[in-house]
């Protein structure tokens, strides 16, 4: 089963390129580096996948271009897509074209940052490049999660450990952007006027098609490939919230999961004491989101935050008087224009969050 489906990513990645023209190892007009064969590798080595279509054979998309969301009519209404905010600017990035490219190279003004996306375990992380270094897809996954690399060095990455695990940069801290995972039903009646990321791409894909089956996104449906920690508190793909205390998001790292689904209906608040401070968890099923953000500010401060209902984007409010969007920024209130400290945080399948991170813990709703 995983060979046919392995044969299926091929067909689709390398074989229907634009003008039909066949795509290779060159895509996107970069040549390919050779593959950095060093045992410097900060994962288990005998752990990493060839996932399938090689390097770049999952072309990133470099020259994204955008409409507004109440112009974007190409996206199910069920599907998700991941939100980020920066200076003002919002812009939202579908599954249905991450499935196929999984990295975005993009800039919002002066900042430079590549929106990563791993259909596998349904993870999306953005974080700060510089303005001459993309990143690809290096056809490499460690524990069913992708391994982009650097077109400068051709260091390689784990997306979930937030860290280049291989090649000169290896053991480097990536600086992340915070982001939101939520439907698409959900976004575009709360930033109609946002910036989508639209099907020209510069590639021939089928973007009306579920890349991986609707099968995959089930619960209980099993990854693709196999599983090292196999963890069965939760089902494989229940959708949580993780939070990872500490700058290194190794196995050693203590990490916290909240379920999205037990959120329920409107907007709910936790207020938890992890990551060495006082923090506040939003979400809802309903709405099919989690976010979070230290209560304890630069100045000292520490806020008291509760729930906004049938507000959104504001989620929440102070004691001061401030109400804050979910984005962790104050839209309103004595503190407009600041934002809320977001923990290290990303949101994705429980069994990559157990693979990963074997001695989590699961909060108790």
């Amino acid at each position: 089963m995983k060979f046919l489906h392995l044969i299926f990513l091929l067909y689709l990645f390398v074989l229907p390129a634009c003008n039909g023209s066949v795509e290779s190892s060159t895509t996107n007009g970069h040549k390919n580096q050779p593959v950095n064969d060093s045992n410097d590798w900060l994962i288990p080595k005998d752990e990493i996948e060839d996932g399938g279509p090689g390097k770049d054979g999952i072309p990133s998309v470099d020259n994204p271009k955008f409409a507004e969301a109440q112009n974007t009519n190409y996206i199910d209404e069920s599907r998700l897509v991941t939100g980020i905010k920066i200076d003002g600017a919002i812009k939202a990035y579908p599954h249905q074209v991450m499935d196929y490219h999984e990295i975005v190279n993009d800039q919002i003004g002066d900042v430079y940052f590549a929106l990563t996306y791993c259909p596998l375990t349904g993870t999306a992380i953005a974080w700060k490049r510089n303005a001459d270094l993309e990143y690809g897809v290096s056809g490499l996954l460690f524990r069913n999660n992708l391994i982009p690399y650097d077109r400068n060095t051709d260091s390689r990455y784990s997306q979930m450990q937030m860290r280049a695990v291989n090649g000169p940069r290896s053991g480097f801290m990536l600086t992340t952007i915070p982001v939101i995972q939520t439907s698409w039903t959900t976004w575009k009646s709360i930033y109609p006027h946002s910036q989508v990321l639209t099907t020209k791409t510069g590639y021939n894909r089928n973007y009306n098609q579920d890349l991986y089956g609707k099968e995959y996104r089930d619960k209980d449906s099993a990854p693709l490939f196999p599983i090292t920690n196999i963890d069965h508190r939760l089902p494989t793909k229940e959708r949580v919230h993780g939070i990872i205390w500490g700058k290194l998001a190794n196995e050693k790292a203590n990490v916290r999961t909240y379920e999205i689904d037990k959120f329920g209906n409107g907007i709910h608040l936790i207020h938890d004491n992890f990551a060495g401070g006082p923090i506040t968890i939003i979400g809802s099923s309903d709405k099919n989101f989690a976010v979070s953000f230290f209560n304890t500010l630069e100045d000292g401060a520490v806020l008291q935050f509760k729930a906004i209902q049938d507000s959104l984007p504001v989620i929440m409010k102070d004691q001061e008087g401030n109400y804050w969007d979910i984005f962790g920024y104050a839209i309103q209130g004595p503190r407009k224009g600041s934002r809320l400290k977001a923990t290290n945080s990303y949101t994705g399948y429980w069994f990559a969050w157990a693979d990963f991170f074997p001695d989590l813990e699961i909060y108790r709703f």
